[in-house]
């Protein structure tokens, strides 16, 4: 069985990741670790399996949510690492998903830094993976189904340092306004369970991914990302290239 797991709180890095799977041979059984229960279930991957796994970049660093990948187990299992991220930069995540997937018994085989939208801006990765992207993701995909043919699994280099670099979560999140109806799509799409029965955050527990703010029908949950959105802006408009390391 093959498998393509992400995180993916606004679904940008769900599309990267169909992305690269659709351009395979085999076919890729989905699996979203953004869903608390899904977490929990956990997948379980065999030697002869192949394991697509693709992960948001927060402020340099795989999302900081505890026990994210608890319930997570390979067994030489070749795996293909995305790390994707919204135009700054990705640092030392995909240095941190590589350590952390080969902890768990995967032999990671290939890896990408996936430009996506952030978060933050509707102008930094907007519309990525775009057409341009694809024809670089296309190639990327037949040079790993060329590896998996040959048997090869041998673990792949990818940059960054050790130490990771420490990121400074401040202590926020989205609050409800006037607007809140009460309807509870915001505690149900939560992928921490950061937000309590009368819809207020915990600012410890929210890692500030914006889900509850994208799916609230009424409008009813905001936080104020002016400041991040203009000094991303104003630094990081020029549109990075994708990296990819076979």
């Amino acid at each position: 069985m093959n498998y393509q797991l992400y995180f993916s709180p606004t679904e940008g890095t769900k599309k990267a990741v169909n992305t690269v799977s659709s351009y395979m041979k085999a076919d890729f059984q989905e699996v979203d670790f953004t869903e608390l229960k899904v977490r929990e279930k956990g997948l379980t991957c065999q030697e002869e399996d192949v394991l697509i796994a693709g992960f948001p970049v927060y402020g340099g660093r795989l999302p900081q949510v505890n026990g994210l990948l608890d319930h997570l187990h390979g067994h030489h299992t070749p795996c293909i690492l995305c790390a994707c991220y919204g135009n700054r930069h990705y640092d030392d995540a995909l240095l941190e998903l590589k350590d952390e997937m080969e902890k768990r018994g995967f032999c990671c085989i290939a890896a990408a830094a996936i430009v996506i939208p952030h978060v933050y801006s509707h102008i930094l990765g907007a519309g990525r993976p775009d057409k341009e992207d694809e024809k670089e993701i296309k190639i990327f995909a037949e040079k790993i189904d060329e590896k998996l043919e040959m048997g090869r699994k041998i673990s792949v280099d990818v940059p960054g340092n050790i130490p990771y670099k420490v990121w400074n979560k401040p202590e926020r999140a989205p609050e409800k306004t006037d607007s809140c109806t009460g309807c509870g799509i915001c505690r149900k799409v939560c992928p921490t369970a950061a937000i309590d029965e009368n819809f207020i955050a915990d600012p410890k527990i929210c890692i500030q991914c914006m889900k509850c703010v994208r799916q609230c029908p009424a409008g009813g949950r905001i936080m104020d990302t002016s400041q991040q959105k203009a000094y991303l802006e104003g630094n990081y408009k020029e549109p990075r290239k994708n990296e990819w390391f076979l």
